[in-house]
């Protein structure tokens, strides 16, 4: 990782505005304003695919993992009973150590598997913080991905034409952080704990006319996922708030960040501060310089829920 030392530092006096939102149904009509011009549009979304999000709770994984292991140990090992204790943990009996030894082996290695099962199937994954420590978050990526589809109807409208297609994704790029950051802003709960508090995914952020950072980069990852399937993006994030890098050459001072031989035009999606394509709040800056961050390309793996932190 490499920042580029290009910094932009403009007053926050500035805020992306949202002038209406109306929704009957499925179908929204909205008007903003980018830069000193109103902009207007309407759309429905396509069917979603993405199930409920939950807020992640340590005890229900904890709860459900203990009752799968219960049910495959019992079936894996039929000498072998299997309980839980008074602690709440799996309690084992048999006729011999020697079995005993068996099963408690297979929970050793099976337990992580079953784990990490539930967290996929529930949109999670684990990660490890800008502070080092291990903890569970939304799989943004996974989501992003996902929710490209529903959102065609409205990322099409985003696509601009240019003199050459860097021009194009540029000015296209533009549009949907102007209408991202005229959103209206609503902050995590539970002070920036990333594990679903607060988060909505893109097609509620745009129904609910609301979002969090991690939830408002998210849906521009989605939005510009669907209109250039193959520009690359990084999501960032630091210990509470969230920002995109996009592959885009960067103009006079912009901000960029060199990350894993791809230099990331960097932007702030979340608002209310109109900061164009290039521009970060002071705070974040700070971020970036110091290494205070995270880093995850928006880009399917192996899982569709794992990457290199």
């Amino acid at each position: 990782m490499r920042l580029i030392p290009l910094l932009l530092l403009l007053p926050l006096s500035l805020c992306a505005k949202q002038l209406s939102f109306v929704r009957s149904g499925d179908e929204v009509s909205v008007r903003w304003e980018q830069g000193q011009e109103a902009q207007a549009l309407t759309y429905r979304l396509e069917r979603g695919t993405l199930p409920p999000l939950l807020i992640f709770s340590p005890e229900r994984l904890r709860r459900d993992t203990l009752q799968t292991l219960l049910q495959q140990g019992k079936e894996q090992f039929p000498g072998v009973r299997f309980r839980l204790g008074p602690g709440g943990e799996l309690a084992l009996q048999a006729r011999t150590q020697q079995a005993v030894d068996a099963a408690m082996a297979w929970l050793a290695t099976t337990r992580p598997k079953v784990e990490d099962e539930w967290l996929l199937a529930r949109y999670f994954q684990r990660f490890t913080d800008p502070a080092g420590g291990e903890a569970v978050k939304q799989d943004h990526v996974r989501i992003a991905l996902e929710s490209r589809a529903e959102l065609a109807p409205l990322a099409e409208q985003f696509k601009e034409e240019g003199g050459s297609e860097e021009e194009a994704r540029r000015k296209s790029t533009a549009a949907v952080l102007a209408f991202v950051q005229a959103i209206p802003y609503a902050p995590l709960d539970n002070s920036g704990i990333r594990g679903g508090r607060g988060f909505l995914a893109p097609r509620q952020v745009l129904l609910q006319n609301r979002g969090d950072c991690d939830s408002k980069v998210t849906l521009m990852a989605a939005l510009l996922g669907q209109i250039y399937p193959n520009l690359k993006q990084l999501m960032i994030f630091t210990p509470d708030h969230a920002l995109l890098g996009v592959e885009l050459a960067a103009s006079g001072e912009e901000q960029t960040l060199e990350w894993a031989g791809t230099r990331y035009l960097l932007m702030e999606p979340t608002g209310p501060a109109e900061l164009p394509l290039g521009a970060l709040a002071r705070p974040s800056q700070v971020m970036v310089e110091s290494g205070q961050f995270r880093a995850q390309p928006v880009q399917a793996t192996e899982t569709n829920s794992t990457a290199t932190w």
